[in-house]
């Protein structure tokens, strides 16, 4: 039978000091009790220093599929593309709601949209250093799309298995804002 929460938080909060005292003495005095707590301190900063100190967000782990000719296409979430751009993800949400940016193609069964690095590219250009898209460059649209076109992206696929089968990989020049 366990305790119920809170069940000694009285008595510990009463008799604190006297635990702590009597935990001090027997540490200073007992060498097996001393080298119980020491073993168990070495394995708890073993076992954390052990874990990788950099963790990489859910949303920055690539997903690979493969495209109608057979190559490999590399998707990443809106997430990661948010963080690509240096945006956030309610702009880039914004952006597909209001029509800024055309839908992406590649949408999975639970409606997770998901971008190629030349789509992520070819965005950042079209957007540039503006920190706001007000007013909103009514061209925008048409030259993501154009460039989505140009990277073998499929734009009017209605399912991520369509867009997948008609994809055609094709290497994109390098764009303005990495160049210089």
């Amino acid at each position: 039978m366990t305790n119920k929460p809170g069940y000694f938080e009285k008595y510990y909060e009463e008799n604190k000091s006297k635990i702590s005292s009597n935990r001090k003495r027997k540490y200073e005095t007992d060498p097996q009790y001393r080298a119980r707590v020491m073993a168990a301190s070495r394995s708890y900063r073993e076992a954390h220093r052990s874990e990788d100190r950099v963790r990489m967000p859910r949303y920055q782990k690539p997903v690979v599929e493969k495209a109608g000719d057979g190559s490999d296409v590399v998707l990443f979430s809106v997430g990661a593309m948010a963080v690509y751009l240096d945006r956030s993800v309610q702009a880039i949400n914004h952006w597909e709601r209001a029509g800024i940016l055309p839908p992406t193609p590649y949408r999975d069964e639970r409606g997770f949209r998901f971008y190629t690095t030349d789509m992520m590219a070819a965005v950042r250009d079209a957007v540039g250093n503006k920190r706001r898209l007000f007013p909103v460059d009514p061209q925008m649209r048409e030259s993501v799309t154009k460039a989505w076109k140009e990277c073998g992206v499929p734009v009017k696929a209605q399912s991520m298995k369509a867009a997948l089968a008609n994809t055609v990989s094709v290497q994109r020049r390098p764009s303005r804002a990495i160049a210089k």
